[in-house]
């Protein structure tokens, strides 16, 4: 499926969705949610090379959890504001920084803000599925969502099911 976004009106040149597009909207939606799930079936290991006690080794997957609420109650609602193409790439950057910064967190301290922002970013994917949707001709719209949405829910499902 290889499909024309209608034109803009501001004069900017439209993106063309061909499947390929759709394909990596729909893996980094996946890729993106799995984040929020990725420490939990591995914080007994995580744990001990940061010197984490039991109770706060607990506190990186909330710590995650409440992040990405911050996220959506801050974040989300830029997206009505800003640029989506914008607002998306600045927090993928995020993203990206603070997953290379969890791998070379080496307190416990540092460890739990970099998996709050872990969680702040994740939202990425409630600016891309809008994004797919502001895309999408009209006449393929529901198909390319669907798309994009199976890629959250593979995420979600399988990431957030598989223990250590």
């Amino acid at each position: 499926m290889s499909t024309q976004a209608s034109p803009p009106h501001d004069g900017t040149q439209t993106i063309e969705l061909t499947r390929g597009l759709i394909a990596l909207f729909s893996f980094c939606c996946d890729a993106i949610v799995a984040n929020l799930y990725y420490a939990q079936p591995i914080t007994e290991l995580i744990a001990p090379d940061l010197h984490m006690v039991g109770g706060t080794a607990s506190l990186i997957v909330s710590l995650t959890q409440i992040g990405y609420a911050l996220g959506l109650f801050f974040v989300v609602p830029l997206g009505d504001l800003l640029e989506n193409r914008k607002l998306m790439i600045t927090i993928a950057i995020i993203s990206i920084a603070s997953l290379t910064a969890a791998a070379f967190a080496q307190t416990p301290g540092w460890f739990l803000v970099i998996s709050l922002l872990i969680g702040f970013s994740s939202v990425a994917v409630q600016i891309l599925i809008p994004l797919a949707a502001l895309l999408a001709p009209d006449e393929s719209r529901g198909k390319v969502v669907g798309t994009v949405m199976s890629g959250l829910l593979l995420g979600i499902c399988c990431h957030g099911r598989f223990r250590a």
